[in-house]
């Protein structure tokens, strides 16, 4: 360990980061001192930065500060109906999910960036800041700008999002893969009146994509009763849209997709399938 920082203002905090880059470590709630920090690294807690730690609800909006770990996602989200909330308890195990900050996950290089996944289910936007200015953008925008490269010292501060209507079910499940580097993971969110699937969306990740809408697979469960023979073709359905974007023929990363895809919608859909 190189150092500790501990910046009170977000204006402190992209200077350090605008200073280290790469080499910052962030943390947040924990003890500095007993957390491991990898080998030339700098730790930057922000657990101080009190603007980052909290979330606000303002009629229909939420704002999550990135400042918060994954544990606190997990047990305090608001208005995502159990989306984030399920999504950082199996992103992050419960040994480290009180270690990793929300920031940290918003870096693509993290592997828990995962959380963009029902960050785009969520149409989200995420708040960004660097030594020079502010600005919001879509998490469209902003997935796209990490293939570009952010302004040096410019770092997450805040996700936002619409709170969801209460009717709305929601679903999340992620796969590791068993070697090597990688996830894939998917989120939906749909209506279900009297076990008819109504106003789906289905996101997914894959080994070679940021997340993206599945339209066919929304085609195919639209207006239809909840049932395994809807999920089973919907996760093909996933599969291949999903693979033909990303113009790849991975037999393995297709099964990664199918079954994350039917996993989501089961959680969803189980309690209405019939027996």
């Amino acid at each position: 360990m190189t150092g500790i920082h501990s910046p009170k203002t977000i204006n402190d905090l992209v200077k350090l980061v605008a200073k280290h880059g790469k080499h910052a470590f962030f943390i947040s709630g924990v003890d500095p001192s007993t957390d491991r920090v990898p080998n030339g690294k700098v730790v930057i807690d922000i657990g101080n930065i009190g603007p980052l730690n909290t979330i606000e609800v303002a009629k229909d909006k939420i704002v999550i500060g990135t400042g918060l770990n994954l544990g606190r996602v997990s047990r305090e989200a608001s208005g995502e109906n159990g989306l984030l909330r399920q999504s950082a308890s199996l992103i992050a195990n419960p040994l480290v999910r009180n270690r990793i900050t929300f920031l940290q996950s918003l870096d693509p290089d993290s592997p828990y960036f995962d959380v963009t996944t029902p960050l785009v289910l969520l149409d989200a936007k995420i708040r960004l800041q660097s030594p020079t200015g502010k600005r919001t953008v879509a998490i469209r925008e902003y997935l796209e700008s990490l293939e570009k490269g952010r302004k040096k010292g410019e770092i997450p501060t805040y996700v936002e999002f619409t709170k969801l209507p209460a009717n709305e079910k929601v679903g999340f499940f992620r796969i590791a893969r068993t070697n090597g580097k990688g996830t894939v993971s998917a989120a939906a969110r749909m209506k279900l009146i009297r076990s008819i699937c109504k106003d789906p969306e289905v996101v997914v990740s894959s080994l070679s994509l940021i997340p993206l809408r599945t339209k066919l697979a929304e085609k195919e469960i639209n207006a239809k009763p909840a049932s395994e023979d809807s999920i089973k073709k919907a996760s093909v359905l996933a599969a291949n849209e999903i693979l033909s974007l990303g113009d790849s023929k991975n037999t393995y990363e297709r099964s990664l997709v199918e079954i994350a895809v039917a996993r989501t919608l089961r959680t969803i859909m189980e309690g209405s399938i019939p027996v």
